[in-house]
């Protein structure tokens, strides 16, 4: 009995010992930058938004550029409906975020919903945003009063379009956007866009291709239900033309639907998915060439997370396979972001930060500075989107 509960005891310890690792920081420690307000007077609210008083901001994506500015993208919404006639908006930072600027419209389109800003600076400097155009009305499923969007690419009444927009004046004007739904989204698919942050690989034979990952809704032959894939896309001209790759494979549960993806410093590409109607673990894909083929989905039995957006990125390189880090909520809800380390160029990851509390759609960077993990999250009951700098030392512990 005394060697039973000794071994308990030993257990115990060492279960402490493992959990004591992991740092925990409070949610709440992150700085607001964007929080729900009142609507202006003077702004248009028509039809199911006619009656809204406050403006609600979710999906973020964040960016640090090449001058050390901070933008830190959104969606406003009137209220906090997925499509509630959303705009793209931007704060800039030029003090690593400790200050903000006024809100600037990136997009807004009137009653029609624009979703999901996907965000990079190119080599030439510019910043270009990616995002989704849903028609007042229409989303990938339907829901209540909004009625499911049509596949095709030549009706803006009932069809999903995907756009490009540029800045060359680090975020503070936006050119006029870009039609490129015909290049990115195949013909079954509803919508090709996903949120948070793209990248420009840096080395080797494909440098300076612009890449991402965009999930598509999948209806089926009654348009009563609906699956979804992923696919990856890529530029080799600073976004001039773009290739689509066919959808990644997934034999799994579940299936593969907001993603994000990194590069890591063996050249290989790392892309991670939220997993909807599977496992609370997210989805991996590996492509060694660039983005043009990619490994058959796997779920990561080290990434714990219940179906939501998160964020991979690379970061300064601390030994041979770690340069990478990723965000997500737990896997028991939206609560409890993760920041998780690899060490093996993707194949595996540590968990190393709980943000604690109310944890959802998260993007991270590098501060200016080079010291410190920025994570861009919603929290406050999804009424507020902070940002939290987080030392790369307390990650090495």
């Amino acid at each position: 009995m005394n060697y039973w509960r000794s071994s308990v005891i030993g257990v115990l310890a060492a279960i402490g010992n493992i959990q004591a690792e992991v740092g925990q920081v409070e949610g709440k420690s992150g700085s607001v930058v964007f929080e729900v307000r009142d609507i202006p007077e003077g702004v248009p609210r028509e039809g199911r938004g006619k009656d809204a008083t406050k403006y609600g901001y979710r999906i973020p994506s964040l960016l640090t550029t090449k001058t050390g500015t901070v933008l830190a993208f959104c969606e406003r919404r009137l209220g906090l409906h997925d499509h509630a006639q959303n705009d793209i908006v931007l704060k800039r930072s030029t003090d690593g975020g400790k200050t903000w600027g006024k809100e600037i419209v990136v997009f807004e389109d009137g009653m029609n919903s624009i979703n999901d800003p996907l965000t990079v600076q190119l080599s030439d400097g510019r910043v270009m945003v990616m995002f989704a155009r849903f028609p007042y009305g229409r989303h990938a499923r339907n829901s209540g009063w909004i009625k499911m969007a049509e596949n095709g690419y030549d009706d803006p009444k009932v069809n999903v379009l995907t756009f490009v927009t540029f800045s060359e004046d680090d975020g503070k004007t936006w050119s006029k956007p870009r039609d490129i739904t015909r290049s990115v989204k195949p013909e079954h698919w509803l919508n090709a866009n996903s949120p948070g942050a793209m990248i420009q690989i840096q080395r080797g034979p494909h440098k300076g291709r612009i890449i991402t990952g965009l999930w598509g809704t999948v209806p089926d032959a009654e348009r009563k239900g609906r699956s979804w894939e992923i696919a990856a896309v890529f530029s080799d001209d600073l976004g001039v033309s773009w290739t689509r790759t066919e959808p990644l494979k997934d034999p799994g549960k579940g299936f593969p639907n907001e993603c994000q993806l990194a590069e890591a410093s063996n050249g290989n590409l790392v892309l991670i998915a939220r997993n909807q109607s599977g496992e609370a673990k997210r989805k991996k894909s590996i492509s060694k060439d660039g983005g043009a083929t990619w490994s058959v989905i796997e779920t990561d039995e080290t990434l714990p997370s219940v179906a939501c957006m998160g964020s991979i990125i690379r970061g300064p390189k601390r030994g041979e396979g770690w340069d990478l880090y990723a965000s997500f909520p737990s896997a028991k809800g939206r609560q409890n972001g993760q920041i998780a380390i690899s060490k093996d160029f993707g194949k595996s990851f540590e968990i190393k930060k709980i943000v604690r509390g109310i944890f959802g759609y998260s993007c991270t960077q590098v501060s200016s500075d080079g010291k410190s993990l920025l994570c861009f999250y919603e929290t406050d009951g999804f009424q507020a989107i902070r940002l939290l700098a987080i030392p790369f030392v307390e990650l090495e512990k």
